[in-house]
């Protein structure tokens, strides 16, 4: 009999949820960042399961009191200290020399914003109470300051040994920072008026959107069909695999406990936290990414779209149309 892990939250109970978004900070970025630059074809010093281990190993009580992007640094520091690449010793080395300075919040820390490019919050009605810091909480920088002062004092490290370059950490976070959900609406709107895109998009998704000049870097990916009959959600329980090649970085309240937990549990529910309720004919099936495969929701084409242009359809299609928690908007005419 398999054992849950405290990471894997498919279907457990969980507390209410709230669509939750946050512009990511520099610290967030940059860790993001140096994780992927770490383990690409160039340098291949980790891999997603290697620091998946890490965080699944370090309890439950840390775990929870830990944001997202400070689990993924403390498991990709362990994963470089197991093989040799740093040590504790010049970590603690590094770490002694960042001062209060250089890891204090900016004045402006949440003014920056991703190229979010539609990503549909703005039409759900949550009222957030002021109830302190909560990792992926909008109004607070989620790393702590100890984990603030080893993100920098890896980051330095790294530098220093030639692993990774400032400039390779900027050209990465311009990267993630260029994906977003124009990359999939473009993709959804040319299915729309192109019945052989539709079919290569469904059937192989990598070389129908390389069509659209759209990379997904080795992603492999699975496209799913809203139909009349069939709405699809998209959920990771584990953590946050998420198309980020494609549609950029994951929401905050997609990795998420409530969300995780509820979408499996009650996913009609979830839904209606979105404001998005389904004819109870409507089947509703539940997708679980995997570090191997991710989904992305084709939506169903709204009525009253006959006459418009691929640019216009895409404007229809928001982020959280392609995660399933919401349908593409109809055409001003049409409301």
């Amino acid at each position: 009999m398999t054992t849950r892990g405290y990471h894997d939250l498919g279907g457990v109970p969980a507390e209410p949820f709230e669509a939750i978004e946050h512009a990511l900070t520099q610290w967030e970025r940059e860790v993001d960042a140096i994780r992927m630059l770490l383990a690409d074809d160039r340098r291949r010093l980790l891999n997603g399961e290697e620091v998946r281990r890490v965080i699944t190993s370090m309890g439950a009580e840390r775990y929870d009191t830990m944001a997202y992007y400070e689990r993924w640094l403390v498991g990709f520091k362990t994963v470089l200290v197991e093989k040799g690449v740093l040590s504790e010793a010049e970590i603690d080395a590094a770490a002694a020399a960042v001062s209060d300075a250089d890891i204090a919040p900016p004045a402006d820390a949440h003014a920056h914003h991703d190229h979010d490019h539609d990503h549909d919050h703005d039409r759900h009605d949550h009222q957030h109470d002021d109830h302190g810091h909560q990792p992926d909480d909008e109004r607070h920088d989620p790393f702590t300051p100890e984990g603030r002062r080893l993100a920098e004092a890896v980051k330095r490290l790294l530098i220093a040994k030639g692993i990774v370059s400032a400039a390779d950490i900027r050209e990465t976070i311009d990267f993630y920072d260029s994906r977003g959900a124009h990359l999939g609406a473009r993709a959804v709107a040319r299915a729309w008026v192109d019945p052989g895109f539709r079919a290569r998009l469904l059937a192989a998704p990598d070389a129908a959107l390389a069509e659209l000049g759209i990379d997904l870097r080795g992603t492999r990916l699975c496209v799913v069909e809203n139909t009349p009959a069939v709405h699809n959600l998209i959920v990771c329980t584990l953590c946050s695999c998420y198309p980020r090649t494609l549609l950029g970085r994951p929401p905050a309240w997609y990795k998420s406990r409530a969300y995780r937990a509820r979408a499996v549990r009650e996913p009609r529910a979830i839904l209606a936290d979105f404001g998005l309720r389904l004819p109870e004919e409507t089947v509703l099936r539940v997708h679980d990414s995997t570090a191997d495969l991710r989904y992305m929701v084709l939506p169903a084409r709204p009525a009253g779209t006959e006459g418009l242009d691929e640019p216009a359809l895409a404007a229809l299609v928001g982020r959280d149309a392609m995660i399933g928690t919401a349908v593409a908007r109809a055409p001003e005419a049409a409301r």
